[in-house]
């Protein structure tokens, strides 16, 4: 399904029309994969998916076109109002021309409309890109990290509501828990290691690390396979508020990886959470914590994991690398 938002006009003085296409919509799939196909995989993936399959999310690609040929394009992918920004697009021949700004001016007008509450992108920071999303709201999550976040309130606001303590709930990994996962992981919350099987480390987005994850747990659920990531979600909220997950090791011959992390106000389920997690048979099964994230060392303590070594400075926690945090190892 696809809603006309009006006409844009360029710079060179060419009036254009805008229009913004619910996902899913077989209908015009081919068209938008057609113009975001450099994007590569996974994203060509992920567009298919969102494009062609109802997940429960609300998809948003908001697109400029001539005659029906979309030559600009913004995505917006959400979940109760929270969600990624994301493949902002135009055509060579186009740029240059204000199409991303004329297209991102409706595009917020029209997430504000729907009672949107937080988006969530990355891009490369100081850029014009950059700048461009600093002019409709979007500020910086970590000094020179390029991540950015815009919301319809405060950020205080946001979070206290988003993340209110209550009831959790454990699922397997899905496509609802994408967009919802994206403040947790950019939130600035202790704990630089937040999930080393999917290779989330500090304030980083969940948009491009859940889709390898995604595509493995689509293909273990149709192998009727227990999932290798489980999310902790806020049924008040639709927020994810903790995940825990496992991967097989890439060095070393049957070691398992396994790593859990939750929002502050969480960690009081993520024992349960752990738990739940159905890890294999493994000659090693190792967990890393930053020294210092007190909650999750209390965690694999409890679980049964004993410390073997300590790897001084051994991961940045600032886009900078003027800051380092030591990793603890702990095998069961």
């Amino acid at each position: 399904m696809y809603e006309p938002l009006g006409e844009g006009r360029l710079k060179s003085g060419e009036l254009v029309e805008a229009v913004v296409v619910r996902g899913p919509d077989p209908a015009l799939s081919r068209r938008l994969q057609t113009l975001l196909w450099h994007k590569g995989d996974p994203w060509n993936w992920q567009n298919a998916q969102l494009l062609e399959v109802d997940h429960g999310l609300d998809v948003n690609f908001y697109v400029l076109h001539r005659q029906g040929e979309p030559f600009a394009n913004i995505m917006t992918v959400e979940l109760a109002g929270v969600g990624h920004f994301g493949h902002v697009w135009t055509q060579p021949a186009d740029r240059q021309q204000g199409a991303s700004s004329t297209l991102m001016r409706l595009q917020m007008q029209d997430f504000a409309k729907r009672g949107g509450q937080a988006l969530f992108l990355g891009t490369e920071y100081g850029s014009t890109a950059y700048r461009m999303y600093a002019t409709f709201g979007f500020s910086d999550i970590a000094e020179n990290s390029g991540y950015m976040a815009y919301y319809s309130k405060s950020q205080p606001e946001f979070e206290a509501t988003y993340f209110a303590p209550g009831q959790a709930d454990i699922q397997p990994l899905s496509w609802r828990h994408w967009p919802a996962s994206a403040p947790l992981f950019l939130g600035n919350y202790p704990g630089m290691v937040r999930c080393v099987p999917l290779q989330m480390f500090g304030q980083s987005s969940s948009e491009e690390a859940f889709l390898p994850a995604l595509i493995e747990a689509t293909q273990r659920q149709q192998a009727d396979q227990s999932p290798k990531v489980l999310a902790l979600c806020s049924p008040a909220t639709s927020a994810v508020v903790g995940l825990a997950a496992w991967s097989w090791h890439p060095l070393w011959p049957d070691v398992c990886l396994v790593d859990c992390y939750c929002h502050p106000n969480f960690w009081s389920a993520s024992g349960e959470l752990l738990h739940a997690l159905q890890l294999p048979p493994a000659d090693h099964t190792v967990a890393y914590v930053d020294v210092g994230n007190q909650a999750k060392s209390a965690l694999f303590t409890q679980a049964g994991f004993k410390p073997r070594s300590t790897l001084p400075r051994w991961l940045a926690t600032d886009a900078s690398k003027q800051s380092w945090a030591d990793v603890v190892m702990l095998e069961k």
